[in-house]
C-alpha cells in the first residue's frame, strides 16, 4: 500500500491555520481595552460606592486627619434639626465634605425613640438631583458614648440605641 502524503499535507495546513487562528482571537481579545462609556446607570453606582465608602472610612477613623468616627460624631449631636443653610454636626460634614470633594450631600439620621421612628436632618446641603442616591450605615450608641462625646441623647445606663446614618448624595 502506498501512502498518501497529499492528505497528510492538507491535514497539517487545516491545523495550521486554525492554530494560527485561535492565536490571533486571542490575541485581539487579550490586547484590546473596551471602554464604555460613562452612562447614567455606571455613574450612579460609583457615586453610592464612593458615598458608602465615606462613611465606611469615617466609622473605622481612629484620629488623624479624621477627628472623631462616625458612632462619636452622631453621639456628639445636640438633638436639634438642620435649617438651611446651617448645619448642627460639622464633625461629621467636615470629613464627608474632604472625602466626597465636588459632591453635594444631606445627612438625616434615623432612630426609634418610644416606637416612633424620628427622622431628623442634621446635613443640608441643597435639594437632591434626580441622580441621587442613598446609602445608609447603622451605629450603635450607648450612654457612655453620649456621654463622653457631649452629645443630647438621653439613654438611660444600660441603654443601647441604633442609629441609621442616611446621605443623600448627588454630583452637580
Amino acid at each position: 500500500m502506498a501512502m498518501n502524503d497529499r492528505a497528510q499535507l492538507h491535514t497539517l495546513e487545516g491545523l495550521s491555520a486554525a492554530f494560527i487562528i485561535t492565536l490571533t482571537v486571542l490575541t485581539i481579545t487579550q490586547s484590546t481595552i473596551i471602554v464604555t462609556p460613562q452612562n447614567e446607570l455606571a455613574m450612579d453606582v460609583q457615586l453610592e460606592q464612593l458615598s458608602s465608602d465615606s462613611l465606611a472610612v469615617i466609622d473605622m477613623a481612629h484620629h488623624g486627619p479624621i477627628r472623631n468616627n462616625l458612632t462619636e460624631c452622631i453621639a456628639a449631636w445636640d438633638m436639634t434639626e438642620a435649617v438651611y443653610p446651617d448645619n448642627n454636626l460639622e464633625e461629621l460634614d467636615a470629613p464627608l465634605s474632604y472625602l466626597l470633594p465636588g459632591i453635594l450631600y444631606n445627612v438625616d439620621l434615623a432612630y426609634f425613640n418610644n416606637d416612633d421612628l424620628n427622622v431628623k436632618k442634621v446635613i443640608i446641603h441643597g435639594s437632591p438631583s434626580e441622580n441621587a442616591v442613598v446609602v445608609r450605615h447603622l451605629v450603635t450608641l450607648t450612654n457612655e458614648t453620649v456621654s463622653l462625646a457631649g452629645g443630647g441623647w438621653n439613654l438611660a445606663d444600660d441603654e443601647i440605641k441604633v442609629v441609621e446614618v442616611r446621605m443623600t448624595a448627588w454630583k452637580v
